[in-house]
């Protein structure tokens, strides 16, 4: 584990990973004061209409699944928790920032899936609230998006492999780079300062041992299992080949949250609603 993180923090200079924007880092401040000014966040959310539009598109989606329609930042605050504003703001932000082009873009694209997909399982995890589901399946492969700047061509068609073979490919990922596209994510969320359970779960979300514990009331435990369960539903929702260890996770995963087979229909078509309308595109460099 500490040898791979090494590797990853040998890496990480060497794939441009950008900084957070100035919205963000200023919205995280505020929302870190004792009393945060709601007129302050709102203002923060609104300042740059491009991402004003994408957050309002997470806001409107499956991700709150707010009864009334919110079409200004204003609204979302009065309306949403300041952790779920935090939430679909950092997504919305990062997703415009490090889509750099088509590779870059499928694979953030299968992360905004699989989130769909966690938001709507998370109905069923009482621990895990929508937002924070969403941005766990968006930033499983964070640290996959910046690998592929090493060698692109040939890194997608290995993701590609690792999304049917999520288990093996991953110390085939290990034995080509040092280390893995989850200690390299895990990495850049921490630059990030984003939320620690967070950082964790994207380092461990391929931890099959994690689902095998008694420990039903530990949050990364469940946010993992939650990302295990949304990459068979996209899966399913793509209609792409089954493969034993998508099969095998998705049994792991849903005897760990305790989910019931209906489950699964909601969340594939959770994808198939909602996975165009809120797919990425490259961001603006």
């Amino acid at each position: 584990m500490q040898e791979r993180l090494q590797k990853a923090a040998q890496i990480y200079p060497k794939v441009n990973v950008p900084t957070l924007s100035e919205e963000v880092l200023l919205l995280k401040a505020e929302l870190e004061k004792p009393y945060p000014n709601t007129v302050t966040i709102a203002n923060l959310i609104a300042h740059n209409s491009e991402l004003l539009g994408d957050f309002l598109a997470l806001a409107n989606s499956n991700v709150t699944q707010h009864k009334h329609e919110i079409k200004e930042a204003k609204t979302a605050v009065n309306l949403l928790g300041l952790d779920e504003i935090s939430n679909l703001f950092v997504s919305a932000s990062l997703k415009k920032a490090v889509s750099q082009n088509a590779i870059e873009q499928e694979i953030l694209a299968h992360g905004s899936k699989a989130g769909i997909a966690a938001s709507e399982l998370s109905f069923w995890v009482y621990e895990v609230s929508r937002s924070e589901a969403y941005m766990a399946g968006l930033m499983q492969n964070l640290g996959a998006l910046f690998l592929s700047r090493l060698n692109p061509q040939a890194y997608i068609l290995r993701f590609r492999q690792h999304l049917a073979h999520p288990i093996e490919s991953l110390e085939e990922e290990a034995e080509m780079y040092g280390t893995t596209h989850v200690h390299l994510g895990a990495l850049i969320a921490k630059k990030w300062r984003l939320d620690d359970t967070l950082c964790k779960t994207i380092l461990m979300h391929h931890d099959t041992a994690l689902l095998k514990t008694a420990n039903s009331q530990n949050k990364i435990r469940q946010m993992v299992a939650l990302i295990m369960a949304a990459n068979f539903a996209v899966a399913t929702a793509d209609d792409t080949h089954i493969t034993q260890e998508l099969k095998q996770y998705k049994e792991m995963a849903f005897d760990a949250l305790n989910l019931p087979e209906n489950a699964l229909t909601a969340a594939s078509a959770a994808v198939v609603k909602w996975g165009h309308a809120m797919g990425t595109a490259p961001g603006g460099h």
